[in-house]
């Protein structure tokens, strides 16, 4: 009985390693996890009340879902993740935190956003650049979209906050969306500025 239990788990790891192999092809995204204080403050400047439809796009391991549900237990909290085993990683985690978190594996780009209040996004820029303009039809105005490392060049995000990264910066930028891009303004808020909070790790 249980080598055919483990003959099953094996069978189901090689089709989950194979299926993600074709996916990177379709779309590249490396798996690298947002650091848990950047979660903790990416959850903090998205300013919730706990009544929002909160989406995390390429949602990895699913840590800022489970912060979000865990900092404000009336979100509802959704993540998408493409790449198989790092979504079964995902739904793992989710287990273990006993968090209500729906947790989705699909294609971003293909994600009905009408109902988001809040998006978060830690993708590269290729990605970025295809999902403004799908932001552009679907989201509703003034929904707030946070980004880690990497922006919308054509948008002015209501502020930035510079995280600390192996000796360098990084930015959180911080959207209203609007389907009319408008200048950047530099409203850059140092990362020191926010220590105390109890989100500096």
């Amino acid at each position: 009985m249980w080598a055919d239990v483990f003959l099953a788990g094996m069978s189901l790891f090689v089709l989950l390693l194979v299926v993600t192999a074709v996916a990177h092809i379709w779309i590249p995204v490396p798996y690298i996890p947002t650091p848990m204080a950047v979660a903790r403050l990416m959850v903090r400047e998205a300013r919730l009340t706990g009544r929002e439809t909160v989406y995390d796009l390429g949602a990895g391991d699913g840590r800022l879902v489970i912060e979000a549900a865990r900092a404000h237990p009336g979100v509802r909290a959704v993540g998408i993740e493409f790449v198989p085993t790092v979504w079964a990683l995902g739904k793992l985690r989710i287990a273990f935190a006993r968090v209500p978190v729906t947790f989705r594996l699909g294609n971003v780009l293909r994600q009905d956003l009408a109902d988001a209040d809040c998006i978060f996004l830690y993708l590269i820029p290729k990605l970025m650049r295809k999902l403004e303009a799908k932001f552009d039809r679907e989201l509703k105005p003034g929904t707030t979209v946070i980004s880690y490392a990497f922006h919308f060049p054509e948008r002015a995000p209501v502020r930035k906050v510079k995280v600390p990264w192996l000796g360098t910066e990084r930015y959180l930028w911080v959207y209203q969306w609007s389907s009319i891009p408008a200048r950047q303004a530099d409203l850059t808020l140092p990362f020191e500025a926010l220590k105390g909070s109890g989100v500096e790790g």
